[in-house]
């Protein structure tokens, strides 16, 4: 265990600090104290030994030692042995008993223990205080010879200015590199004091400093070099920016021409949009045979936007959604688009109407019977059939977004820079599905002596060469085969409403072709899939009849095509 010991003598720089010169006092008067303690104790008489008991020895053992309290009178077994000197009650083991004294008895050997610690802590503030001026003084020189270091590169950077002006940002760089340099080879030169490490590092030093100077020489020389081959990257930029954004003005560029083009095949592209005719055929055939599938109603009303698309959105779609795509990659694609483009609604509704009943009764007084009229209220079971078509633009916009939706649109301008894809296919879907070219048919005068039929020939006549449009049926949507008998009827005295070709065979009152007269209807039926009436005109006589073929014209009603799908006549009562 190391001995702890307390200084009493300072010197006179020491001495010179109230702290230390205070802490010296109290050391001073708490070593008298101690020797005066250390006087008590030697002046005790040892005590005398014999024979004691296990129990006694225990007892003593057990016993604190107090100074002037305890009796000493009997023997402690085999003491401690004690430090001699004064020493001895500072250090080590005596400063733990000293602190379990009595303070009144012990307050002189106390003293001395504080007096010890306060002269150990002036002793360590006084090292700490010389330690911390030497720091200051050495910050403070390293902050003076960088500042001297610094002014003596400027002032030779003005005498070599003097000397030898320069005229270019890289000659001056240059300079002051050099400038730099060289004054810090000399200054490391002159301090340098030996040593392998120092060496090594001063000629690291210099080499890197030298390979720096080589560096901004070989500017300075070759400046015009740089400056050139700066100036020619500047322009390879410039060009490169300007080739870029001139690219959109150009559609012969590739990237351009990738982005405004269709980039599925041909045969795909043409077989996806057979495939959506499929399914507008599918539809209108389901309308048409909503009669049939929906029985039990006295009226069916139709109220049907044409049903078609452009195939060129249709395409832009497909493209935009999966670029090069094949025929069968795009069923899934194509029954989302078409379920968003069309809905069908079917309202039912119950109108109270009345009509006279003829009834016969008896007569009680004369027993005779008699007929009479009674007005009577029914129900007329209404089905209407709405058909929107909402266009591929619409679904467009809110099928696609982003980068998809702008490439949509840009495809849809520029027509996948394929405009001739689609110039063989109709863009509406059906027609009488004769193939036949419509003939150049004039009425016989005698047919138009009756009024009637002569103010719907007139209408009818209005709207030769009107192409074909599935589910039109105003002059404003174009028409299709229903659609057009419908309009012609109801603006020449008829109100049939809107219905279909199957719808107007139930209403018509059937006749012979010997009965049938100008202004009574023809009906064909399997034209195309569905039960019933499919196809309807207006007879003019002769065999010939007038109807919304593809487009609007007259055909003979015996010819190869017609003959075969001839389902009757039939007249619409007022």
């Amino acid at each position: 265990m190391k001995r702890k010991t307390t200084r009493l003598t300072f010197t006179e720089e020491e001495l010179a600090n109230p702290n230390i010169r205070r802490a010296a006092k109290k050391a001073a008067r708490a070593a008298g104290r101690a020797e005066k303690a250390k006087a008590k104790l030697s002046t005790r008489a040892p005590p005398k030994r014999g024979l004691k008991m296990d129990t006694d020895k225990a007892k003593e053992r057990s016993a604190q030692l107090r100074f002037g309290k305890a009796e000493f009178g009997e023997e402690i077994a085999k003491p401690k042995r004690r430090k001699p000197g004064a020493e001895a009650l500072l250090g080590g083991e005596a400063h733990r008993q000293v602190d379990k004294q009595n303070q009144d008895e012990n307050a002189g050997v106390q003293a001395a223990h504080e007096g010890e610690r306060l002269a150990e802590g002036a002793a360590k503030k006084l090292k700490d205080g010389k330690y911390s001026k030497k720091l200051k003084a050495y910050k403070k020189a390293e902050r003076l010879d960088k500042a001297a270091d610094k002014a003596n590169i400027q002032a030779l950077r003005r005498k070599q200015q003097a000397v030898q002006p320069t005229s270019n940002p890289i000659s001056r760089w240059k300079q002051r590199q050099q400038i730099k340099a060289s004054y810090y080879a000399r200054k490391t030169g002159s301090k340098m004091s030996g040593g392998a490490a120092n060496t090594a590092r001063s000629a690291a030093t210099r080499k890197a400093k030298a390979a720096a100077a080589k560096a901004a020489q070989f500017a300075s020389t070759h400046a015009h070099m740089l400056l050139m081959g700066g100036v020619l990257v500047l322009l390879i930029l410039v060009i490169f920016c300007f080739i870029t954004s001139c690219s959109v003005f150009f559609p012969g560029g590739t990237g351009t021409v990738w982005t405004t083009s269709y980039t599925a095949e041909d045969e795909d592209i043409l077989g996806a949009e057979e495939d959506y005719c499929l399914l507008e055929e599918k539809l209108m055939a389901e309308i048409e045979a909503i009669p049939a599938s929906h029985p039990g109603y006295d009226e069916y009303n139709f109220d049907l936007d044409p049903i078609n698309h452009d195939p060129y959105g249709l395409a832009a779609m497909l493209t935009a959604i999966h670029e090069a795509y094949t025929r069968g990659e795009v069923q899934g694609t194509m029954t989302a688009i078409f379920d968003m483009q069309y809905e069908l609604i079917l309202t039912e509704t119950i109108e109270i109407r009345t009509r006279t009943e003829t009834r016969t009764d008896i007569d009680p007084a004369t027993g005779e019977t008699y007929t009479y009229e009674v007005e009577v209220e029914y129900e007329w079971k209404i089905l209407n059939i709405t058909l929107i078509n909402y266009g591929i633009d619409f679904v467009a916009v809110n099928m696609l977004s982003g980068d998809d939706l702008e490439r949509y649109q840009i495809l849809q301008e520029t027509q996948g820079n394929r405009p001739e894809l689609f110039g063989g296919l109709s863009l509406v879907i059906g027609s009488d599905g004769s193939g036949e070219a419509g003939i150049d048919y004039q009425v016989p005068a005698e047919a138009l002596t009756d009024p009637e039929f002569g103010s719907m020939l007139k209408e009818a006549e209005k709207y030769l060469g009107t192409p074909y449009v599935w589910g039109g049926s105003t002059p404003e949507t174009g028409f299709d085969c229903s659609g057009y008998i419908c309009w012609v009827l109801n603006q020449s005295g008829w109100d049939v409403g809107r219905t279909t070709a199957n719808g107007l065979w139930q209403k018509a009152a059937k006749i012979s072709e010997q009965e049938a007269k100008p202004g009574d209807l023809v009906f064909f039926e399997g034209t195309y899939d569905v039960a019933g009436a499919s196809h309807v005109g207006i007879y003019v006589g002769n065999g010939m009849m007038i109807s919304a073929g593809d487009p609007i014209k007259y055909s003979n009603i015996h010819s190869s095509y017609w003959d075969k799908h001839l389902l009757g006549f039939g007249r619409i009562p007022k």
